[in-house]
């Protein structure tokens, strides 16, 4: 199979994985066989591992205290641990996070690459559903956009006119989710051979905050973020101060969750607890086919 593939995508995380008949009972791998043999990765900054650590852009994070909860350290992961596609990686029973498009090399791609990227857009080039068919996709997962309520940056740009800004936001995220769901459906029905599902983005993140104890530490991100000027600031400091209790904040810095709300969130894409957290069906059942 072809593993040149880049897709870029702004808070659209593309996952597709490579038929396998493996399969897990277990959230845990129970074997530590893979329930499929190939994971591939496509999206933006929560799912980079590491691609623009190398580049020449600011939007990079290869810094503690990104990464201070993380084995290796700050790898360029837009948080303070793992991804959710580390998550989702485990649940499946690999026994290695997927490379980063950057350093992958000789057998690295076999298993599967991370082509996420910290920044990327939706351009007309990113939506090549039929491209990622044609070299070998048939299990792909899409997920939605998350809404601006769930993002500190969104409700600090907002604050000087709120409500309306919130709005305008949230109808157009609304109308953007509202026509990804059908057409991942059509591209199942388009695609016989393949079978795509909607990831419902919003609804699990927006169930999280008010439902796993986030919310007395939702409003400020864990690290410290100092802006410039008059841009609102985003990552963290570099070897900024970070808070101690991690595992109770919603956000690390003012963009990106901690691992422990991509824990719970990856959970769910993985193994539904609502029959709204995704559609047809999971991840899990997914993998299975």
């Amino acid at each position: 199979m072809a593993c040149s593939l880049k897709i870029s995508s702004w808070k659209l995380l593309i996952v597709f994985l490579l038929a396998s008949n493996s399969q897990h009972d277990d959230l845990y791998y129970a074997d530590a066989k893979p329930q499929v043999p190939c994971f591939f990765i496509f999206g933006d900054s929560i799912a980079d591992n590491g691609n623009n650590n190398n580049l020449n852009t600011t939007i990079k994070i290869n810094y503690l205290p990104y990464g201070i909860d993380f084995p290796e350290g700050a790898t360029g992961r837009f948080t303070n641990g793992r991804t959710p596609m580390d998550f989702l990686a485990e649940f499946m029973g690999f026994d290695h996070y997927i490379p980063p498009f950057a350093t992958a090399n000789g057998s690295d791609i076999l298993e599967g690459v991370n082509y996420a990227s910290g920044g990327a857009g939706i351009r007309n080039e990113s939506g090549q559903f039929g491209t990622l068919h044609k070299y070998g996709a048939r299990k792909v997962a899409v997920y939605g956009q998350d809404m601006p309520r769930c993002t500190l940056f969104l409700k600090s740009i907002c604050a000087f006119n709120t409500a309306s800004c919130m709005a305008y936001m949230t109808n157009a995220i609304t109308l953007f989710n509202d026509g990804l769901k059908p057409m991942v459906a059509g591209l199942s029905h388009s695609l016989p051979d393949a079978n795509f599902i909607y990831i419902n983005y919003t609804g699990i993140m927006t169930s999280i905050f008010n439902s796993q104890g986030f919310n007395k530490n939702i409003n400020f991100p864990c690290c410290q973020v100092t802006g410039t000027g008059n841009i609102f600031p985003l990552n963290c400091n570099r070897h900024g101060y970070v808070c101690r209790n991690r595992s109770q904040y919603a956000f690390f810095d003012a963009v990106h969750p901690t691992e422990a709300v991509y824990e719970l969130q990856t959970r769910r894409t993985y193994r539904a607890e609502s029959p709204t957290d995704s559609y047809p069906f999971d991840i899990e059942h997914l993998a299975k086919l």
